[in-house]
């Protein structure tokens, strides 16, 4: 039985404190963003399946501020460090 000796353990070798705002910045980044898409969408086909606006025009507002909110976590650089 071979045994593998290069293998660390990346959890108790990292600082949970350090750890866990850059996961909550990253969470809340992506999350943004995709909620701002979603309610896009859901706007858009909301609009095509009924033809009126009123249907879907709480979905556009919901866009537009998580779309807001998207580009303020973007300023404040929570996002990744590379693309």
């Amino acid at each position: 039985m071979a045994t593998v000796t290069s293998i660390r353990n990346v959890w108790d070798e990292s600082t949970y404190p350090a750890e866990l705002p850059v996961r909550v910045r990253h969470f809340v980044w992506l999350s943004t963003g995709m909620f701002s898409a979603a309610a896009l969408a859901v706007a858009f086909v909301g609009y095509a399946w009924t033809g009126a606006f009123e249907a879907a025009s709480s979905h556009f507002l919901a866009s537009i501020l998580s779309g807001a909110l998207f580009g303020l976590s973007n300023v404040l650089r929570f996002g990744p460090n590379e693309a």
